[in-house]
């Protein structure tokens, strides 16, 4: 059985106390970052046959809002991590969250489709940084052992978002309309750019090299083969999910008449046979 002592060893990290957030709320805090990309494409599953029908878009055109989200995030890694490395977290994490947040209220107000698309893609942007420097955080703080387990933490939070996010979405869309589901999302971003102005940067040794050098790492590690089979399959194991993503609320709620709120349930449960697949 494990000591009071060695929970607290688990939680602790190296480097600077966190003076305001403390250990637990570290780890809270790198989960909630963590769990952005799940959030923010989850979360408004149950509305977008609603906001097709809005906006006379077709299914196709309003996917666009899902698919260049994770497009643009999957690129804004390549950059916020690097710039991280060479201007700390706590700057690089500010900066991505302000514009997430200002996204998302602008998705909010959004009049037609192509509006919607454009601040989408900017969103994604802000929330590529949030999920590169959480992932850079934990190996600023944690080392071996501890880093395994705030690593188990933190997938057990990105796991579990994907079935929580479309419930609060649906139930958010009995009060309100897709406009509100951004407000929610924008507020997400205001909550943890909250939680990062009371961070303490973690980064105590900073890159000299300039942006270039680091893409140039970048490129040199893209040269690798193995590196690049291993890439591949693991993008070519994510299209079906996309895919599932982007068809279901249209298939469940169009296809099969149910509601938003029931459309979420089947969701989840079919979020948590992923979960429980591998095991």
């Amino acid at each position: 059985m494990r000591s009071q002592g060695d929970n607290r060893s688990a939680l602790s990290g190296k480097g600077p106390k966190q003076r305001f957030l403390g250990d637990r709320g570290l780890i809270g805090l790198i989960a909630f970052l963590s769990a952005f990309i799940p959030l923010s494409t989850d979360l408004y599953l149950p509305a977008l046959p609603g906001m097709a029908q809005y906006f006379g878009a077709s299914a196709e055109r309003v996917n666009l809002t899902l698919i260049l989200f994770f497009v643009f995030f999957a690129a804004g890694m390549l950059f916020w991590g690097p710039w991280s490395d060479k201007y700390g977290r706590r700057p690089v994490l500010l900066v991505g969250l302000s514009i997430y947040s200002l996204a998302g209220f602008f998705c909010a107000a959004s009049q037609d489709i192509n509006q919607l698309i454009f601040f989408r893609v900017l969103q994604a942007v802000g929330a590529s940084a949030a999920s590169a420097v959480a992932t850079a955080m934990i190996k600023d703080v944690y080392e071996s052992r501890n880093r395994e387990v705030i690593l188990a933490l933190v997938s057990s939070m990105v796991l579990i978002s994907p079935m929580v996010a479309p419930a609060f979405g649906a139930i958010l869309l009995g009060f309100t309309s897709w406009r509100g589901v951004f407000v929610a999302l924008a507020a997400i971003g205001l909550l943890a750019l909250a939680g990062s102005l009371a961070l303490q940067e973690t980064l105590e040794s900073r890159y000299t090299g300039s942006l270039w050098q680091s893409l140039g790492r970048l490129a040199l590690v893209a040269k690798n083969p193995g590196f690049l089979s291993l890439l591949l399959i693991f993008s070519l194991l994510s299209f079906s999910g996309m895919a599932y993503i982007a068809s279901s609320s249209y298939i469940y709620i169009d296809g099969f008449s149910l509601s938003e709120k029931l459309y979420s349930l089947y969701f989840a449960f079919n979020a948590l046979g992923m979960i429980g697949g591998p095991a």
